[in-house]
């Protein structure tokens, strides 16, 4: 007689590959030169009686003119206008997948079990059949032999809706031979389902419940066809790779009531699988899930909790001294929470005009401050006076000993008046360079006129002028008015000059 194929453990593989592929989710398939010669002053000053000297004024006014020398007028108090803009619009950027994030809560607490997941793989192992079973054709003959232990081989599916309690199906063959029966083959096969408890943890516990069916089916023998109904349980262990995958090991006790000798029968199985698992609430709508998850722990679940991913003591959710926007407010009170404020609310101070003067305090709130040194805080945008304007460039009259930086007493009338304008217009701030001409050695000419500056610094100082509101420059030959070969082209270079600074 040919042996025939085994038709239980080909139907049990066949159910296998079709169900694995079915439950399968698609992403798992698939950068000098001369001697030295220091500039001489003259006894008087040699612009003082120069008719033709551009620079001359009247002689009761020495700061009157100043329309010979370069200069020019701004503004020196700190604050400003913001400068906005807007680019012009991009193309639309492409859509782009969100990267999974990795999982950064403690080893055990990662992909731990959620509500309403599928899972579905296959599982291997032995199985072990009772001496006394009653898996035959009684009518036929006594029972036949069959090998004692057989390879397992079986898919399973399960449906948990909460972590803790799910349903699950198993289906599975074990191929066996009968030596009494010219070592005919046949095979053991299961359906059952059960009822499957675990715990909310990566590494997590299972047992399983349930009923079905064991049998025996062969084409080789009549005899060795039968079946009965079946109850099990067993213990278990699964752990989550990721989200995706998990692996398992169980233990089936199986009990069938018919045997050779009245009593039960108990058969084992000891299986090793692995399998997919789907998060259905991954695809559910967000509010819903929202609603049942509680990301954080605080037991105010992520549709109600305004900080989802921080545990949180507030009825909100949030931490108490949660503050966002890192201004000093906690978004409790803070009526801005994302955005720095540094008024009462928690909120900016608004500034229309984005000259750094506050609403409150901008008599001029459409119009920003032009910060001139004149009423610089009122923020309007002020016109500088004519006495300021004048003010600005050569300041003729203030002297030096040949080949010094002490002041001659004579100059005194003139850096009076400096004085007097600037405590008139407390915020202006001054630059004073100082010059030479072109005679000497450079370097010692640039010291010399730098010196010379920081003279007439020292000496408004000690009248009582702000040192911060001035700064010097040294020059030295470097940016002539006049010219050098001359005797009076000399002396118009030997200077002092003053300029507004922001």
């Amino acid at each position: 007689m040919p042996r025939l194929r085994n038709p239980v453990f080909e139907s049990a593989c066949a159910v296998v590959l079709l169900a694995g592929l079915w439950v399968t989710p698609r992403s798992a398939r698939a950068e000098p030169e001369d001697e030295l010669v220091l500039d001489d002053e003259d006894e008087d000053d040699p612009l003082a009686d120069d008719e033709d000297d551009p620079l001359a004024d009247d002689e009761d006014d020495p700061l009157a003119d100043g329309s010979g020398a370069s200069g020019s007028a701004s503004v020196s108090l700190g604050g400003g206008a913001k400068a906005e803009g807007k680019g012009k619009r991009g193309k639309k950027a492409k859509r782009t997948k969100k990267p999974r994030e990795k999982c950064t809560a403690t080893f055990f607490e990662c992909y731990k079990p959620t509500n309403h997941m599928i899972n579905a793989g296959i599982y291997f192992g032995g199985f072990w059949r009772a001496d006394n079973h009653g898996l035959f054709d009684r009518s036929i003959a006594q029972q036949p032999t069959t090998n004692r232990s057989a390879f397992d081989l079986g898919f399973r599916l399960e449906y948990m809706p909460i972590p803790y309690v799910g349903v699950g199906f198993e289906t599975g063959g074990m191929p066996t031979r009968s030596n009494s029966e010219d070592n005919a083959r046949a095979g053991f096969y299961t359906v059952r389902g059960h009822v499957i408890g675990s715990l909310p943890y990566r590494l997590t516990p299972t047992l399983a419940v349930g009923a079905g069916l064991l049998g025996l089916r062969s084409r080789n023998s009549a005899i060795l066809n039968g079946g009965e109904n079946a109850f099990h349980w067993g213990p278990g262990a699964k752990f989550f790779v990721n989200d995706w995958v998990a692996v398992r090991i169980d233990g089936r006790h199986i009990i069938t009531g018919s045997s050779t000798d009245g009593e039960r029968s108990h058969h084992g199985e000891l299986l090793v699988g692995a399998e997919v698992t789907i998060r259905l609430t991954r695809w559910v709508g967000e509010k819903w899930r929202a609603q049942r998850t509680d990301s954080d722990n605080d037991t105010i679940t992520d549709f109600y909790d305004k900080c989802p991913d921080e545990y949180g003591e507030d009825e909100d959710g949030c931490p108490l001294n949660r503050d966002r926007d890192k201004d000093g407010i906690p978004d409790r009170r803070d009526a801005c929470p994302d955005e720095w404020g540094d008024g009462a609310d928690g909120c900016p101070v608004p500034d229309t005009d984005g000259d750094g003067i506050f609403d409150i305090n901008d008599s001029c709130e459409d119009e920003p401050e032009n910060f001139n040194g004149i009423e610089d805080d009122d923020g309007c945008p002020d016109e500088m006076p004519d006495e300021v304007k004048k003010f600005e460039g050569v300041i003729r009259g203030i002297l030096f000993d040949t080949g010094k930086s002490t002041i001659r007493s004579k100059s005194k009338p003139v850096l009076a008046k400096v004085v007097e304008l600037l405590q008139k217009y407390p915020q202006l701030r001054v630059e004073i360079s100082g010059h030479t001409d072109s005679r000497g050695k450079h370097d010692d000419n640039v010291a010399l006129s730098l010196e010379r500056a920081n003279s007439v610094k020292q000496y408004l100082v000690d009248e009582g002028i702000d040192e911060a509101r001035i700064t010097t420059r040294g020059a030295g030959p470097d940016e002539p008015i006049a010219d050098n070969k001359k005797k009076k082209g000399r002396a118009k270079n030997r200077r002092i000059e003053f300029k507004v600074i922001n």
